[in-house]
């Protein structure tokens, strides 16, 4: 369910963070101590450690969204995980500030040297977009992990990324000089990393490029744009793909195959026909979208097809 890895379909980049509320981490507090785990609460974020079978310790970074969930905070991909079995460290967020905080990089080094991150035979890391980052770039909190990081940036720095504009508000008021703040250096301590992106949006196509690595695997994604979880859980992909990775067995042609499938995904399907509305290939588009329909009919192709259709008789 998209509330198990936070409504990212409506995630706003930019702007303020919304209104405070008086505890969206009580139930999650309660979850921590009846599972044995504990709950870190700092100024700006709050760690969670949910405990599992020990054998897998995945470390979860919020995204931008996490920051509108008002009632009910919990870590992104929660659900998932825990049906997995896995241990889960999650780094939950009270603002969009990149995880550009002393606070939180000092409790993590914390853990890091009591040896809480060497306990595992295995680490994973998890994120997208901010998260993504975030995946990567604490990667050197655990030399070996495996990270699975969608749609990430290596960093905002206008000298490192100059052709990253989309977060005006986080380049401006965090602080870059800190620690674990270039992804790109980050991923170099993990034995195996795969980015997931779309090449056809620009931005995330140029951090793609400088992300590029020996041990990176790239999972393009075509016209499937930033958001990519959203569209891949409706898919039934996200947690396939997830899992793959963490454990390092995802590799290019079975990724390939299983994107494939996509062609017969209702989402995928009505996105690439609104996108055929919006860059003005109607005919190609109403001629697609009578395949579709006479293949597998649904309501949202045939409102696709009615908009295409009336988009070519206003343009003839």
């Amino acid at each position: 369910m998209l509330e198990d890895f936070g409504d990212e379909a409506a995630e706003t980049e930019d702007g303020a963070d919304g209104p405070a509320v008086s505890d969206a981490f009580a139930l999650q507090r309660q979850r921590a101590a009846d599972l044995g785990g504990f709950m870190l609460e700092l100024d700006n974020h709050v760690l969670t450690f949910l405990p599992g079978q020990g054998k897998r310790l995945v470390v979860s970074f919020d995204n931008l969204a996490a920051v509108r969930e008002t009632e009910d905070r919990i870590i992104w991909g929660q659900k998932f995980l825990q049906a997995q079995g896995h241990d889960i460290l999650g780094l939950q967020v009270k603002r969009r500030d990149w995880f550009r905080d002393r606070q939180i990089i000092d409790a993590l080094t914390g853990l890091r040297d009591a040896g809480f991150f060497r306990a595992y035979p295995a680490v994973s890391m998890f994120g997208s977009s901010m998260g993504g980052f975030g995946a990567l770039a604490f990667a050197p909190l655990a030399p070996g992990c495996t990270v699975m990081a969608f749609a990430p940036q290596r960093s905002l720095t206008a000298s490192l990324c100059p052709y990253e504009t989309r977060y005006r508000h986080a380049r401006l008021n965090t602080d870059w000089s800190l620690p674990y703040g270039d992804a790109a250096q980050g991923l170099c301590a993990a034995s195996r990393v795969y980015i997931a992106y779309d090449p056809t949006q620009p931005e995330d196509r140029a951090h793609a490029a400088a992300l590029e690595a020996p041990n990176v695997t790239f999972l393009p994604m075509r016209h499937m744009g930033h958001k990519l979880p959203p569209a891949l859980l409706k898919m039934g992909l996200l947690k396939t793909i997830s899992q793959a990775a963490f454990e390092a067995r995802l590799e290019l042609p079975d990724f390939a195959r299983m994107m494939r499938a996509r062609r017969e995904s209702t989402p995928w399907r009505a996105d690439f026909l609104a996108r055929c509305l919006a860059r003005g290939h109607y005919r190609l588009g109403l001629s697609l979208a009578e395949k579709m329909m006479a293949d597998r009919p649904h309501w949202k192709i045939r409102h696709q097809k009615k908009e295409l259709a009336a988009a070519l008789a206003a343009a003839a």
